[in-house]
């Protein structure tokens, strides 16, 4: 998942990374012992806006958050990225893994109160994957069938490979087999769409969400108000019209965006926020008591550089030099100090293992000079490239959101890149929805990128750096990564060695030719109240993490 549309990537959003235990009539938060309050008003906090509740056009963990509360699909995911039925009853695939048929609940409602059909999945996918909607996620429906030639304008949308024959059966036809499919169908890009309210509000359309104001339609266990489009607070109230109402724990969520950790410390000290993130320096004094927690896993901090807009990034020896002067230890340890720690490549440690051996992918993959600090040999690799592209000297932009930890990390990154020389950095510290509006067009140098995991499989990592992923804005190209990657998808789908070796190869490929540069693995530190239950963690997706949150006495 973006933590902005790069940031899947952590900002501290409350249960990014975060999902119930046991969703639905085997909940946690029904085994607990503990008398629950009358009153379940519970205030959280998030360091980024919501910049749109359109499905199709969410990318970023400030929207994909609050829709994973407010929508809901096919499926959801459980502990350990387990799937669990959402809206359908019954899955049927076939033999070849290239027809799903999904039966689905007949009782589901949108928040206006009219039925929600397989038609709305259907609207909601050809959505989605026509080029004129410019939808960020659209890469995911790549193994549907015609999705290729629907990108390149050789098909129409509505030749997707997904139809209702009724109005509670939904039938999917893939072009290849798709190990992850059902993963991603719990992923909001999959979710339905009201064609009705999406014609009637056109632009305006998941800008707003009020009892008044609404130009979104939603089916989840909870119903959003008091958010116009700019809102730095908002309110979610259980949903009546939810199937599933009787398990929605909470009564009333209310939201704030909180910049800096220590503005949320001093409102949690004043009982006005129940849940807050810490930031480094707060974690020693708190990392003992018994509301502390610490969330690590499933997400990883990066450099993007710009190599349709600087010509010197186009040279990989000047991109090695900007790895190798960052000492990526250093900024995590001394600099964060909240846990995170240095990366071993792209896709993060603790998420996917060897089929055959069992040994984690970033072991696997691990490329030691894609990620290594060594200022000499960064100088001469600088010296090298720049001699090569005729340069002496380099001004760069270097972008990132404008939150507490993202000021810190811009900081270091500028004084590290400062040892190079010739090369001087201007820092841009935006808020999330102007450094994502940017990031998409192509309006930086250098752009501090984030991203967390919507599915468990390295896919969902790699597939961001191949050639026509939109969400590549580094525009880094390579043909031989794109060679793996391909692989992995096709001629090697079906056999698990062959596709895990694909797969390793390509991260390899990755850090070697320096196609990004990983800054860190994030973590997560918050103080939590100990009457509010209802989490656990799962690094590889979240589902409907509200839905089961819960005050005790």
């Amino acid at each position: 998942m973006k933590f902005n549309k790069h940031l899947l990537l952590i900002t501290g959003v409350l249960a990014v990374m975060l999902v119930l235990a046991g969703c639905g009539n085997n909940s946690s938060s029904t085994k607990s012992s503990k008398q629950m309050a009358k009153d379940q008003t519970i205030n959280l906090s998030t360091s980024s806006e919501i910049s749109t509740l359109d499905i199709a056009k969410a990318s970023d963990s400030g929207s994909l958050t609050p829709l994973y509360q407010i929508s809901e699909g096919i499926y959801r995911l459980g502990p350990k990225s387990k799937v669990e039925n959402g809206l359908a009853t019954s899955t049927k695939v076939s033999n070849d893994g290239l027809t799903y048929t999904f039966k689905l609940r007949t009782n589901d409602k949108w928040n206006n109160g009219q039925p929600v059909t397989a038609k709305d999945f259907v609207y909601g996918w050809r959505r989605v994957v026509n080029p004129k909607t410019a939808a960020g996620y659209s890469y995911l429906f790549e193994g549907v069938k015609n999705y290729s030639a629907i990108q390149k304008g050789h098909l129409s949308a509505n030749k997707l490979g997904v139809y209702a024959p009724n109005s509670h059966t939904l039938v999917v036809k893939l072009s290849h087999p798709v190990p992850y499919f059902k993963l991603l169908l719990a992923f909001p890009t999959f979710f339905p769409q009201q064609e009705s309210a999406v014609k009637k509000y056109g632009s305006r359309y998941g800008t707003s969400s009020g009892t008044s104001s609404a130009t979104t339609a939603y089916n989840g266990p909870f119903v959003l108000s008091k958010w116009n489009g700019t809102s730095d607070t908002w309110t979610m109230t259980k949903n009546p019209n939810y199937w599933d109402k009787k398990h929605v724990k909470a009564h009333q969520l209310d939201f704030q965006v909180i910049k800096t950790p220590s503005t949320g410390l001093s409102l949690y000290q004043q009982n006005k926020l129940d849940v807050i993130s810490l930031s480094g320096e707060e974690v020693p004094t708190y990392k003992n008591r018994p509301e502390f927690k610490k969330f690590v896993g499933g997400s990883t901090m990066y450099l993007e550089m710009n190599q349709k807009r600087v010509k010197a990034l186009k040279n990989t020896k000047v991109r090695q030099a900007l790895s190798r002067i960052i000492n990526k230890q250093t900024l995590a340890s001394q600099v964060l100090r909240d846990g995170s720690t240095a990366p071993k490549g792209f896709v993060s440690t603790n998420f996917f293992r060897n089929p055959k051996t069992g040994a984690d992918f970033a072991k696997d993959a691990y490329e030691k000079d894609g990620v290594a600090y060594n200022q000499s040999q960064a100088k001469k690799l600088w010296q090298q490239g720049m001699k090569q592209v005729g340069q002496k000297k380099l001004h760069l932009s270097l972008l990132s959101d404008d939150t507490d930890q993202s000021k810190k990390t811009t900081q270091y990154l500028q004084s590290q890149f400062n040892k190079l020389p010739g090369l001087s950095i201007t820092i841009h510290n935006v808020p999330t929805k102007s450094k994502l509006s940017r990031s998409t067009s192509g309006d930086f140098d250098l752009v501090v990128s984030s991203w967390g995991a919507d599915f468990a499989d390295p896919i969902n990592f790699l597939d961001l750096l191949t050639k026509s992923n939109p969400t590549n804005n580094g525009h880094w190209v390579n043909a031989t990564y794109d060679k793996y990657i391909e692989a992995s998808k096709t001629t090697d789908a079906n056999n698990p060695d062959k596709r895990y070796d694909d797969l390793v190869n390509a991260e390899k490929v990755l850090m070697k030719d320096q196609g990004i540069i990983p800054l860190y693995q994030p973590a997560t530190t918050q103080l939590w109240r100990t009457n509010i239950h209802g989490f656990v963690w799962n690094p590889a997706g979240m589902s409907n993490g509200y839905k089961g949150l819960y005050v005790t006495k």
